[in-house]
């Protein structure tokens, strides 16, 4: 009892700073290094995602309408959902080639790496997985501390007092992936099925078995403590500094070339398709020119593939669709026009207008028109593809211009017309 008095009346000497320094182990506490970023004072360290989800608000509109903030507050741009959810995509890839790396510290068995491994196939693989630095802001500078044994200068723990958030200055549809990607683990590991509707990951909804129970906690356990995200925080900057930082991050970088990106991506099941198979085939039936690049073939097979005009939203797990789109690209190689010098087969626009047309016919979920295949293949086997066949097509010829090239011409820039009046000809 008089213990208990005594701390008490230890308790009532102690001023309101002290008290909360005495609690201060209820306030996050990172490790990192403070510095200089042109001068300005930065705390540089590491996240989980599960922290980086929850640490961190992003400054947009919709924050400000919910938060009941003016749009004077705002410093971020809207969410743009198709490239979060890309990103969330690649980041689940991350999680379960993170988690089949750390096999050998956990304690699942064969079963459920066999189980990851399968995973693995319907997400999709790539070369790296890595996410890049974020850049995070916090308007007000916090408590710092020395680590025992550690010099000042190389490392410091940072006190994150509760309630108080990073906010977000580069890096925001990198937090909205982190989110999807956490709301998906949670419901497939609380509902033991996988969501029907996913656009992160989807499959039939039924129950799942004990072992894929086991491999999606273990990918949860991953995202929660395992794998980690740089981050590089701004102390003390105001709104103004911040608009100014998202300008200098977004609008004052040159973006990477497509066909340099092309050529560099690993990821893209439709990218790896053309530089792995397509081209190749290709030189092999032109005497060893490769005749489209990159580029090209990448507007081609968001035809041939999705029924777009880009490869960007490829799902990562194509596997049943490339064996129609060899077939498609086989069909085209060995007819007699490929070998034709001069034909229109090779020009661009007509090799989108085919791949459109064999979409809606081999792969199209709606509207399918699979009663038209035996027709779609005679049609390139046999059509030559000349003057007369443009002519053929109702307003195909107003979409050309004068060239001195074998026909005496070449089409328009304005590929998505041709591609819709050839398309009409085909599947008439």
């Amino acid at each position: 009892m008089n213990n208990e008095l005594n701390k008490s009346e230890n308790l009532k000497s102690l001023d309101l700073d002290s008290v909360l320094k005495a609690t201060r182990h209820r306030q996050i506490e990172l490790v990192g290094q403070v510095g200089r970023n042109q001068g300005l004072p930065t705390f540089t360290g590491r996240l989980t995602l599960e922290q980086f989800a929850d640490l961190t608000v992003v400054h947009n509109r919709r924050w400000a309408e919910a938060a009941g903030e003016t749009f004077d507050s705002v410093t971020q741009r809207e969410i743009i959902d198709a490239h979060a959810n890309g990103l969330a995509i690649f980041m689940l890839q991350g999680l379960v080639a993170a988690t089949l790396l750390r096999k050998e510290g956990s304690d699942f068995g064969d079963e459920v790496v066999h189980e990851l491994d399968q995973i693995q196939d319907k997400i999709g693989r790539s070369s790296h997985y890595g996410l890049p630095q974020v850049t995070l802001v916090l308007t007000t500078a916090p408590d710092f501390a020395e680590i025992s044994s550690v010099p000042a200068s190389t490392a410091v723990k940072l006190f994150l007092p509760a309630g108080t958030l990073f906010v977000v200055a580069d890096g925001q549809h990198r937090r909205e992936a982190a989110r999807r990607v956490r709301e998906l683990l949670s419901r497939i590991v609380t509902d033991r099925r996988i969501p029907k509707n996913s656009k992160i990951f989807s499959a039939p909804g039924e129950p799942m078995s004990a072992i894929e129970l086991d491999a999606w906690i273990a990918i949860q356990d991953t995202f929660r403590s395992w794998t980690m995200i740089s981050f590089e925080a701004h102390v003390g900057l105001s709104v103004d500094q911040a608009r100014q930082m998202f300008t200098n991050y977004n609008c004052n970088v040159k973006p990477v070339r497509l066909d340099l990106n092309l050529v560099f991506d690993q990821s893209n099941p439709l990218n790896r398709f053309a530089k792995e198979w397509v081209q190749t085939e290709i030189a092999t039936h032109s005497g060893g020119t490769p005749v489209l690049d990159l580029r090209q073939l990448a507007s081609i097979h968001g035809f041939l593939f999705l029924g777009k005009t880009s490869i960007k939203t490829a799902p990562y797990n194509v596997a049943d669709s490339i064996t129609v789109a060899k077939e498609f690209w086989t069909t085209i190689l060995s007819s007699a026009e490929w070998k034709r010098t001069g034909s229109l087969i090779r020009e661009v626009p007509v090799l989108k207008a085919l791949a459109k047309a064999w979409f809606y016919v081999f792969l199209a979920r709606r509207n399918g028109k699979l009663a038209k295949a035996s027709h779609l293949r005679s049609y390139i086997r046999t059509t030559v593809f000349d003057v007369e066949w443009v002519e053929s097509i109702p307003g195909l010829k107003s979409h050309t211009v004068p060239a001195e090239t074998e026909v005496g011409f070449r089409f328009s820039p304005a590929h998505n017309d041709i591609v819709g009046r050839i398309i009409s000809k085909v599947l008439e």
